[in-house]
Protein backbone atom coordinates (compact mmCIF):
# COMPACT_ATOMS: atom_id res chain seq x y z
CA UNK A 1 0.00 0.00 0.00
CA UNK A 2 1.40 3.38 -0.97
CA UNK A 3 2.11 5.43 2.21
CA UNK A 4 1.20 8.62 0.38
CA UNK A 5 -2.30 7.39 -0.38
CA UNK A 6 -2.72 6.24 3.21
CA UNK A 7 -1.76 9.72 4.41
CA UNK A 8 -4.18 11.39 2.00
CA UNK A 9 -7.03 9.10 3.02
CA UNK A 10 -6.35 9.61 6.71
CA UNK A 11 -6.29 13.38 6.22
CA UNK A 12 -9.58 13.21 4.30
CA UNK A 13 -11.17 11.23 7.11
CA UNK A 14 -9.95 13.75 9.66
CA UNK A 15 -11.30 16.68 7.65
CA UNK A 16 -14.65 14.93 7.26
CA UNK A 17 -14.92 14.40 11.00
CA UNK A 18 -13.99 18.03 11.65
CA UNK A 19 -16.59 19.20 9.13
CA UNK A 20 -19.30 17.11 10.81
CA UNK A 21 -18.34 17.75 14.47
CA UNK A 22 -19.78 21.01 15.85
CA UNK A 23 -17.41 23.56 17.32
CA UNK A 24 -17.31 23.94 21.14
CA UNK A 25 -18.76 27.44 20.92
CA UNK A 26 -21.66 26.17 18.84
CA UNK A 27 -22.32 23.40 21.35
CA UNK A 28 -22.13 25.57 24.44
CA UNK A 29 -23.54 28.96 23.55
CA UNK A 30 -27.12 29.64 24.51
CA UNK A 31 -29.36 29.89 21.51
CA UNK A 32 -32.78 31.37 21.08
CA UNK A 33 -35.74 29.37 19.84
CA UNK A 34 -34.63 27.63 16.60
CA UNK A 35 -36.54 28.29 13.45
CA UNK A 36 -37.54 25.69 10.89
CA UNK A 37 -34.91 27.02 8.47
CA UNK A 38 -32.19 26.68 11.11
CA UNK A 39 -33.20 23.08 11.76
CA UNK A 40 -33.17 22.36 8.00
CA UNK A 41 -29.70 23.92 7.61
CA UNK A 42 -28.37 21.90 10.54
CA UNK A 43 -29.79 18.70 9.07
CA UNK A 44 -28.23 19.52 5.69
CA UNK A 45 -24.81 20.04 7.27
CA UNK A 46 -25.13 16.71 9.09
CA UNK A 47 -25.88 15.07 5.74
CA UNK A 48 -22.81 16.70 4.19
CA UNK A 49 -20.64 15.62 7.11
CA UNK A 50 -21.90 12.05 6.96
CA UNK A 51 -21.36 11.95 3.18
CA UNK A 52 -17.80 13.26 3.55
CA UNK A 53 -17.06 10.72 6.26
CA UNK A 54 -18.40 7.91 4.06
CA UNK A 55 -16.34 9.05 1.09
CA UNK A 56 -13.20 9.33 3.21
CA UNK A 57 -13.74 5.85 4.65
CA UNK A 58 -14.15 4.35 1.17
CA UNK A 59 -11.03 6.16 -0.06
CA UNK A 60 -9.08 4.89 2.93
CA UNK A 61 -10.29 1.31 2.37
CA UNK A 62 -9.23 1.48 -1.30
CA UNK A 63 -6.05 3.46 -0.66
CA UNK A 64 -3.87 1.01 -2.61
CA UNK A 65 -5.79 1.49 -5.86
CA UNK A 66 -4.47 4.95 -6.71
CA UNK A 67 -6.87 7.28 -8.47
CA UNK A 68 -9.60 4.66 -8.29
CA UNK A 69 -9.68 5.23 -4.53
CA UNK A 70 -10.42 8.93 -5.03
CA UNK A 71 -13.13 8.22 -7.61
CA UNK A 72 -14.67 5.58 -5.36
CA UNK A 73 -14.63 7.98 -2.43
CA UNK A 74 -16.31 10.75 -4.42
CA UNK A 75 -18.94 8.33 -5.73
CA UNK A 76 -19.61 6.99 -2.24
CA UNK A 77 -19.94 10.51 -0.84
CA UNK A 78 -22.43 11.55 -3.53
CA UNK A 79 -24.44 8.34 -3.16
CA UNK A 80 -24.49 8.72 0.62
CA UNK A 81 -25.69 12.32 0.38
CA UNK A 82 -28.52 11.40 -2.01
CA UNK A 83 -29.65 8.30 -0.11
CA UNK A 84 -29.54 10.03 3.27
CA UNK A 85 -31.54 12.93 1.86
CA UNK A 86 -34.28 10.66 0.57
CA UNK A 87 -34.43 8.65 3.79
CA UNK A 88 -34.52 11.76 5.97
CA UNK A 89 -37.14 13.46 3.80
CA UNK A 90 -39.36 10.37 3.88
CA UNK A 91 -38.94 10.02 7.63
CA UNK A 92 -39.70 13.69 8.24
CA UNK A 93 -42.81 13.49 6.05
CA UNK A 94 -44.09 10.50 8.02
CA UNK A 95 -43.34 12.29 11.28
CA UNK A 96 -45.24 15.41 10.18
CA UNK A 97 -48.20 13.29 9.09
CA UNK A 98 -48.20 11.60 12.48
CA UNK A 99 -48.13 14.96 14.28
CA UNK A 100 -51.06 16.16 12.18
CA UNK A 101 -53.09 13.03 12.93
CA UNK A 102 -52.32 12.92 16.67
CA UNK A 103 -52.65 16.62 17.51
CA UNK A 104 -56.49 16.68 17.84
CA UNK A 105 -56.52 13.89 20.42
CA UNK A 106 -53.60 15.38 22.33
CA UNK A 107 -55.37 18.76 22.46
CA UNK A 108 -58.59 17.15 23.72
CA UNK A 109 -56.77 15.28 26.49
CA UNK A 110 -54.74 18.35 27.42
CA UNK A 111 -57.89 20.48 27.67
CA UNK A 112 -59.49 17.91 29.98
CA UNK A 113 -56.44 17.92 32.25
CA UNK A 114 -56.25 21.72 32.32
CA UNK A 115 -59.95 21.97 33.13
CA UNK A 116 -59.32 19.63 36.07
CA UNK A 117 -56.95 22.25 37.49
CA UNK A 118 -53.59 20.68 36.65
CA UNK A 119 -50.70 23.00 35.76
CA UNK A 120 -49.38 22.75 32.22
CA UNK A 121 -46.39 20.43 32.91
CA UNK A 122 -48.51 18.06 35.03
CA UNK A 123 -51.31 18.09 32.46
CA UNK A 124 -48.83 17.31 29.70
CA UNK A 125 -47.33 14.47 31.75
CA UNK A 126 -50.81 13.01 32.24
CA UNK A 127 -51.40 13.15 28.48
CA UNK A 128 -48.10 11.47 27.62
CA UNK A 129 -48.71 8.71 30.16
CA UNK A 130 -52.11 7.86 28.68
CA UNK A 131 -51.30 8.17 24.97
CA UNK A 132 -48.20 6.90 23.18
CA UNK A 133 -47.42 8.37 19.76
CA UNK A 134 -44.62 10.41 18.15
CA UNK A 135 -46.22 13.64 19.38
CA UNK A 136 -46.32 12.51 23.02
CA UNK A 137 -42.71 11.36 22.66
CA UNK A 138 -41.87 14.92 21.61
CA UNK A 139 -43.78 16.22 24.63
CA UNK A 140 -41.89 13.78 26.87
CA UNK A 141 -38.63 15.27 25.62
CA UNK A 142 -39.95 18.75 26.41
CA UNK A 143 -40.90 17.68 29.94
CA UNK A 144 -37.44 16.21 30.45
CA UNK A 145 -35.87 19.54 29.46
CA UNK A 146 -38.15 21.39 31.87
CA UNK A 147 -37.18 18.96 34.65
CA UNK A 148 -33.53 19.81 33.97
CA UNK A 149 -34.26 23.49 34.61
CA UNK A 150 -34.51 24.86 31.08
CA UNK A 151 -36.91 27.77 30.74
CA UNK A 152 -40.42 26.38 30.26
CA UNK A 153 -41.54 28.99 27.72
CA UNK A 154 -38.48 28.33 25.59
CA UNK A 155 -38.99 24.56 25.73
CA UNK A 156 -42.61 24.79 24.59
CA UNK A 157 -41.63 27.27 21.91
CA UNK A 158 -39.19 24.76 20.44
CA UNK A 159 -42.16 22.62 19.40
CA UNK A 160 -42.93 25.28 16.78
CA UNK A 161 -40.02 24.11 14.61
CA UNK A 162 -42.36 21.34 13.42
CA UNK A 163 -44.84 22.84 10.91
CA UNK A 164 -47.90 20.97 12.25
CA UNK A 165 -47.10 22.17 15.79
CA UNK A 166 -46.40 25.86 15.12
CA UNK A 167 -49.58 27.24 16.71
CA UNK A 168 -49.59 24.58 19.43
CA UNK A 169 -46.02 25.31 20.51
CA UNK A 170 -46.52 29.08 20.44
CA UNK A 171 -49.67 28.88 22.57
CA UNK A 172 -48.00 26.66 25.16
CA UNK A 173 -45.00 29.00 25.23
CA UNK A 174 -47.24 32.05 25.64
CA UNK A 175 -49.15 30.37 28.45
CA UNK A 176 -45.96 29.43 30.28
CA UNK A 177 -44.51 32.93 29.88
CA UNK A 178 -47.60 34.98 30.79
CA UNK A 179 -49.72 32.62 32.87
CA UNK A 180 -52.83 33.13 30.74
CA UNK A 181 -55.47 30.39 30.65
CA UNK A 182 -54.91 28.00 27.77
CA UNK A 183 -58.05 25.88 27.91
CA UNK A 184 -60.12 27.78 25.35
CA UNK A 185 -57.26 28.33 22.94
CA UNK A 186 -56.09 24.69 23.08
CA UNK A 187 -59.68 23.56 22.46
CA UNK A 188 -59.82 25.80 19.38
CA UNK A 189 -56.48 24.43 18.18
CA UNK A 190 -57.82 20.90 18.63
CA UNK A 191 -60.86 21.65 16.48
CA UNK A 192 -58.70 23.27 13.81
CA UNK A 193 -56.23 20.37 13.94
CA UNK A 194 -59.10 17.94 13.46
CA UNK A 195 -60.16 19.76 10.29
CA UNK A 196 -56.58 19.77 9.03
CA UNK A 197 -56.20 16.05 9.78
CA UNK A 198 -59.44 15.26 7.94
CA UNK A 199 -58.26 17.28 4.93
CA UNK A 200 -54.90 15.46 4.99
CA UNK A 201 -56.67 12.09 5.01
CA UNK A 202 -58.78 13.17 2.04
CA UNK A 203 -55.69 14.29 0.14
CA UNK A 204 -53.98 10.96 0.81
CA UNK A 205 -57.09 9.09 -0.32
CA UNK A 206 -57.18 11.05 -3.58
CA UNK A 207 -53.47 10.42 -4.08
CA UNK A 208 -54.00 6.69 -3.62
CA UNK A 209 -56.81 6.82 -6.18
CA UNK A 210 -54.59 8.56 -8.72
CA UNK A 211 -51.66 6.22 -8.12
CA UNK A 212 -53.88 3.13 -8.42
CA UNK A 213 -55.06 3.97 -11.96
CA UNK A 214 -51.99 2.59 -13.74
CA UNK A 215 -51.81 -0.70 -11.76
CA UNK A 216 -55.53 -1.28 -12.39
CA UNK A 217 -55.03 -0.61 -16.10
CA UNK A 218 -52.20 -3.13 -16.18
CA UNK A 219 -54.39 -5.66 -14.35
CA UNK A 220 -57.23 -5.32 -16.85
CA UNK A 221 -54.97 -5.17 -19.92
CA UNK A 222 -54.57 -8.98 -20.31
CA UNK A 223 -58.35 -9.47 -20.06
CA UNK A 224 -58.91 -6.73 -22.64
CA UNK A 225 -56.41 -8.34 -25.00
CA UNK A 226 -57.85 -11.84 -24.58
CA UNK A 227 -61.53 -10.92 -24.70
CA UNK A 228 -61.43 -7.92 -27.00
CA UNK A 229 -58.51 -8.13 -29.40
CA UNK A 230 -57.82 -11.85 -29.77
CA UNK A 231 -61.35 -12.76 -31.05
CA UNK A 232 -61.32 -9.86 -33.50
CA UNK A 233 -57.86 -10.69 -34.82
CA UNK A 234 -58.71 -14.40 -34.90
CA UNK A 235 -61.91 -13.75 -36.88
CA UNK A 236 -60.08 -11.47 -39.28
CA UNK A 237 -57.38 -14.07 -39.93
CA UNK A 238 -59.99 -16.82 -40.34
CA UNK A 239 -61.89 -14.76 -42.93
CA UNK A 240 -58.67 -13.77 -44.66
CA UNK A 241 -57.41 -17.32 -45.12
CA UNK A 242 -60.74 -19.09 -45.12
Amino acid sequence: MNPGWVLVSAASAGLAILAWWPAPAARLRARSEPSESQVAVAARWRRIGSALATGAAVSFAAAGLGWIAILAGVGAAVASFVVLGRLLDAGEERRRASFTADLPQVCDLLVSCLQAGLPLPSATAAVTSSLRCPLTEELDEALAKIALGIDEARVWGELAVHPPLVAFGRELSRGAATGVALTQRIAELGAEARRVAAAAVEVRARRVGVHSVMPLMLCFLPAFVLLGLVPVIGGFIANLFG
